[in-house]
């Protein structure tokens, strides 16, 4: 059976991989300064890294949500600490792109609206709502096409204001810096007054830090630069260092009720473990 082609491939394979260094099957040694998907977090191979994992895949490695984790707890407890974001509630996924639907489906049932505002050049991820959102027409289906997106410039708070007034926008979604689209980022009279206009026309403010986020920006969040209460924020790739991970923070303003949203392996007890690993490291450094 042959693979799906749909991704170009550098002629390399990987064979073992050691701090910021990849070594392929030639014995080949590569300086990693690959940062387009922002996964390695940490470096390769870290000791401790390593060590969590092993420990954990000894005792239970995946259950459902249908039991408790104590793991989560400890991860919610520890991603607070390090955002200091802590009255946030805490909903783990397995993905970016997984984060980012729950993110605009959690909006949508808190706002009961359903159009979505996205800025140009963003990238949000290639399912459903997320691909929809972001400003590429060539990975958007026309399946896609069925969400309803209206994407702006950054910094033009006419026609942010204008699209909000509205009344039909469920979420607006940014990225504090835009990880594909060129390292964009949007001036701060623009952020403060996004969720403003947020709040005055009842939408969603959503953060996408699943490139930016974990301390990769010099705040926890690079929106935190801003000083702002985003309503969403979604974070996943160096959340576990390159382990499947992904989760979104909720502002106390939106409220849980059982079976809002679900994922079965979502926050999984080697996830979790992966991510305090994580923390742990950063925290020392």
């Amino acid at each position: 059976m042959n693979l799906f082609d749909v991704y170009p491939l550098y002629d390399v394979k990987p064979s073992s991989a050691k701090d910021v260094y990849v070594y392929d099957n030639q014995g080949e040694k590569y300086l990693d300064l690959y940062g387009g998907h922002a996964v390695i977090s940490i470096g390769h191979s870290h000791p401790h890294y390593v060590k969590q994992i092993k420990d954990q895949l000894d005792q239970i490695a995946f259950y459902s949500n249908a039991i408790q984790n104590p793991l989560q707890k400890r991860l919610a407890d520890a991603i607070g600490e390090h955002s200091s974001l802590d009255n946030y509630e805490l909903f783990l996924c397995n993905s970016g792109a997984e984060a980012i639907e729950n993110a605009l489906k959690l909006a949508s049932f808190h706002t009961q609206k359903r159009r979505i505002v996205a800025f140009k050049n963003s990238f949000h991820g290639r399912t459903s709502a997320a691909v929809a959102a972001t400003d590429n027409a060539k990975i958007t289906a026309p399946l896609n096409e069925q969400q309803v997106v209206t994407f702006l410039p950054f910094n033009d708070l006419i026609a942010l204001e204008v699209e909000l007034a509205k009344g039909d926008v469920c979420a607006v979604i940014f990225e504090a810096i835009q990880g594909v689209g060129g390292l964009d980022e949007p001036n701060e009279k623009f952020v403060y007054r996004m969720e403003k206009l947020c709040e005055k026309y009842h939408s969603s403010l959503v953060a996408d830090e699943v490139q930016s986020g974990f301390g990769r920006s010099g705040t926890f969040f690079a929106f935190q630069k801003f000083k702002i209460n985003p309503d969403i924020i979604t974070m996943a790739k160096g959340m576990g260092n390159g382990f499947p991970i992904g989760g979104i923070l909720v502002n106390p303003k939106i409220k849980a009720t059982h079976g809002l949203l679900g994922t079965t392996f979502g926050g999984n007890h080697l996830a979790c473990r992966a991510s305090l690993a994580v923390l742990d490291i950063i925290k020392k450094r």
